[in-house]
């Protein structure tokens, strides 16, 4: 099975495509000018032309629903809608926080959670069961113990807190594009409706909050 995946919810945008012993990936970092999701559809066209396959030959996407920004996720989740709807491919849903744990474990990261920031001081946590979105006061009961697997903000906001170890994801060498493509191919197989579990129908933005606007009173 060929399972394109790809990721424009994070800090940059990763791409991969997999099948029969053959793995491919692409990762795009920001510059001054252009945000890393802005080369989402050229670096797919790329990494097809490297397994010289074209997008008829994809039986499944892989994409990330978030947490992350408006610009990132609604980039994805478009590519992921128009190929579903023109192919007739089935979408795993996957969200930044799995994404994240899985990566941490693979790099050998023992007792991993994830807490992202939410904006208006709200934060993701994520341990493995559900995503919850909690305030900064009753983050500390809930991080006690852990390997905090987070962004450079909460980082910044919490790196001194005891009790917790942080690793700030953006600094690491998490390899992303390979945990999304083993996490995509693992819900797949275990999946035994592929057509209903998986359609493009199903797809769900987790937008991270946006800042509060203020005005002049």
């Amino acid at each position: 099975m060929k399972i394109l995946c790809f990721d424009t919810s994070l800090d940059k945008t990763y791409i991969a495509l997999g099948f029969d012993g053959f793995f491919e990936q692409i990762q795009i970092n920001s510059d001054e000018k252009n945000y890393h999701s802005a080369y989402l559809l050229p670096k797919i066209k790329e990494i097809l032309k490297r397994a010289k396959i074209t997008p008829k030959d994809v039986n499944a996407i892989v994409t990330n629903c978030g947490p992350g920004s408006f610009t990132g996720i609604r980039a994805a989740l478009s590519v992921a809608k128009v190929m579903a709807l023109e192919l007739d491919l089935p979408v795993v849903r996957l969200n930044s926080c799995e994404i994240l744990k899985n990566a941490a474990l693979k790099h050998g990261v023992k007792t991993p959670c994830v807490v992202l920031d939410a904006r208006r001081g709200m934060y993701y946590f994520y341990d493995g069961s559900e995503i919850k979105l909690v305030l900064k006061d009753n983050l500390a009961d809930l991080i006690r113990d852990y390997d905090v697997v987070c962004d450079s903000n909460v980082y910044k906001d919490f790196s001194c807190h005891d009790g917790a170890r942080f690793i700030n994801y953006e600094d690491q060498n998490y390899p992303l594009a390979e945990v999304m493509y083993n996490l995509g191919l693992e819900k797949i197989n275990s999946s035994k409706d592929i057509v209903c579990d998986f359609s493009h129908t199903k797809l769900k933005a987790n937008y991270i909050q946006t800042p509060p606007v203020f005005t002049k009173g």
